[in-house]
Formats: C-alpha cells, structure tokens, sequence
C-alpha cells in the first residue's frame, strides 16, 4: 500500500493522507463491484488495503451517498455507483486528471500483484469508472504497453 500511494503521490501531487483515503474509496468500489474475486485478491496482497477500504467505509461525504443513492431507482445501480465514486474522489479533492492517474497507478499494481488475469477482471469492472474519469481502459494484452503521462 505505502508503495502504491507514493506512486500515487509522485504522479498526482495529491497529499500522503488524501491519495490513501483515493486509494481506499476505489478499493472500496472495486469490491463491492466484484465481491469474491480477484479484487479480494489484490487487497490481501497489498499491506494495508484493508485498512483503507475500511477507511473509506467509514467516511463520512456529509450525505452524498445517500442522496445519489436515492436517484438509484430512477437510474439504475451501475451509474449511481460511479457516480458516488466519483463524488467522493470529487470531495478529497481530486481533479479529472488525478483519478485517472490513480487509476492508472492502482491498475499497474494489481498487474504487479495478482497479474495479468487478475488484472482483465479488474478492468471488466473499471470502463465506466474510466471513461467518467478520463482514462479509458486497456485490453488485457496490452498491459505492457506504454501509456502517456498525465
């Protein structure tokens, strides 16, 4: 985790404590995404992504969730979900630019930890996460390719 929020840190210029709280909010939604999977895996490789998903649990975004979650019904599951997402990023301060950063360097770690299998579950989970943010997501295969910089 220290090694993910310093890669975090040096590519987005965020603060220690707010790029970890990122990383946690994100955790957080690829889990509920996909309980049981491949995303349990690379928490339980990463020291200390329990502690930031438990983290992120137990924020509190001053009833943002539970006004998007209202819209739920009207919109359907999968966009609320992204959008809270992204409201909470939006609420530590992250730009457009900034989440998709993190999510480039969260995925570059999972591949590290659990993978390239791993990795293409995680990324099923992640196109409108990406495309919200900006960063569109990578076919499995290409992986080691070089991305540009943000």
């Amino acid at each position: 985790m220290e090694d993910l929020t310093r890669r975090v840190v040096d590519s987005t210029s965020l603060e220690p404590s707010i790029a970890k709280a990122a990383i946690g909010h994100v955790l957080l939604f690829l889990r509920d995404k996909a309980p049981g999977s491949h995303v349990d895996e690379f928490i339980d490789k990463m020291q200390g992504a329990r502690e930031a998903v438990a983290a992120a649990q137990a924020a509190d975004d001053g009833g943002v969730t539970q006004a998007i979650e209202g819209l739920t019904s009207f919109m359907g599951h999968g966009r609320a979900d992204l959008n809270i997402l992204v409201g909470k990023l939006g609420n530590l301060g992250l730009t457009e630019a900034q989440s998709a950063r993190l999510i480039e360097e969260m995925v570059d770690r999972a591949k590290a930890l659990i993978g390239d299998e791993g990795v293409a579950k995680i990324r099923a989970i992640l196109p409108a996460l990406a495309e919200r943010s900006g960063v569109m997501p990578q076919q499995p295969g290409a992986m080691g390719e070089t991305r540009p910089r943000a």
